[in-house]
């Protein structure tokens, strides 16, 4: 495995900006059941398909954010 060129800027990659999100929300969700916060599993379910789709997507898009000098 060999890391991408300028994989210290790779925060700025679209797909991992989802990535963190989708894991944030993921781990927020635990402290929303303690509040009586109760969310659809439907609904939770489409959140996570969408930014995991999101994610998959950004990652195929250049983005000259990261390589550009």
């Amino acid at each position: 495995m060999n890391l991408i060129p300028e994989w210290r800027k790779s925060w700025r990659l679209t797909s991992v900006q989802f990535a963190i999100i989708t894991a944030a929300l993921n781990a927020a969700a635990g402290t929303w059941v303690a509040f009586d916060g109760h969310i659809s599993p439907i609904v939770w379910a489409g959140v996570n398909m969408a930014l995991g789709m999101a994610a998959a997507i950004a990652r195929v898009i250049p983005q000259p954010k990261v390589t550009e000098q």
